[in-house]
């Protein structure tokens, strides 16, 4: 699995996060399941491969959601970074092994799963076995038509993430906005993860370098915002900016005296220290 989708299952892990995405994309924004009513589920399941022996597979984020007492529904979460033409062969294998637990006893409840892509482009791939299959409507009739349900995360439409309470908000605006983006007043939970997958999506690691400081904010004033967020984050870009111009600047001067002292005009070196016009000049002259 690719390292941005481990990082989107770090986040999808809390119960907030995890009954907010099915709320948000499965029940319209309807709250229909509650955090406090979600448990983990297994995320192993095996299957025999073309040599007879068997081998595991994993889910991404599976949770039961229980009813009194009672197992009502299980949901998992998938993440993918890269269209993929076979992902819903591997979803059948998921849901088979699922269903065929619940063979040999036990009580029986559904299987409901969701693919997460996180691709900057559309998912091209089959959604469903008849589109992956080559055959004619004679043979889809007796072919159960899996599908793969999946949410393009980076193309949702405002109204869609509008939907969302949960910190996978601030995600979804700011992958869909892009340099448009405008953060919002709403406090960060699970401010680690948040950090981290920004930085998987963007590829910089100043989202992660900010998390001290962040931290030791959040933990005296009680809370981050993503506006106070991006605040540190510029103001990380603008100090290495700072920090990388001096470091070039005192290369040229380190240069321009080596210059000086092989062309014996030592006696100039001091001068040009203090003197900003004449250290130009100097740097000019040098082709520096």
């Amino acid at each position: 699995m690719a390292q941005k989708d481990l990082t989107e299952k770090s986040l999808e892990f809390y119960p907030d996060v995890f009954a907010d995405v099915v709320n948000a994309l499965i029940y319209q924004g309807k709250q229909t399941v509650a955090a406090e009513n979600l448990l983990p589920a297994p995320t192993e399941t095996l299957y025999p491969s073309n040599h007879g022996r068997l081998r595991n597979q994993f889910h991404d984020v599976s949770k039961y959601e229980m009813d009194r007492g009672k197992i009502r529904i299980q949901y998992t979460l998938e993440n993918e970074s890269k269209v993929k033409r076979r992902t819903v062969l591997r979803k059948a294998g998921y849901e088979g092994a699922v269903y065929r637990e619940r063979y040999e006893g036990g009580k029986v409840f559904p299987f409901v799963s969701i693919l997460l892509f996180w691709g900057k482009g559309r998912w091209k791939a089959p959604a469903s076995l008849h589109q992956l299959f080559d055959c004619g409507a004679e043979q889809k009739e007796y072919i159960d038509n899996i599908r793969l349900n999946v949410y393009e995360m980076a193309h949702l439409s405002e109204k869609v993430r509008e939907r969302f309470h949960s910190d996978m908000r601030i995600i979804v605006d700011y992958l869909a906005e892009g340099k448009n983006y405008v953060p919002s007043g709403q406090k960060i939970q699970h401010l680690k993860e948040v950090l981290r997958m920004l930085k998987a999506l963007t590829g910089d690691d100043r989202y992660e370098e900010i998390f001290p400081d962040l931290q030791e904010e959040k933990e005296r004033t009680g809370g981050i915002s993503m506006c106070e967020l991006l605040d540190k984050y510029e103001n990380r870009g603008r100090e290495a900016g700072m920090a990388q111009g001096m470091a070039q600047g005192m290369e040229r001067m380190s240069e321009l005296i080596n210059h000086l002292i092989g062309d014996g005009r030592s006696d100039e070196i001091a001068r040009t220290v203090t003197d900003k016009e004449y250290q130009n000049q100097l740097l000019a002259e040098y082709g520096l």
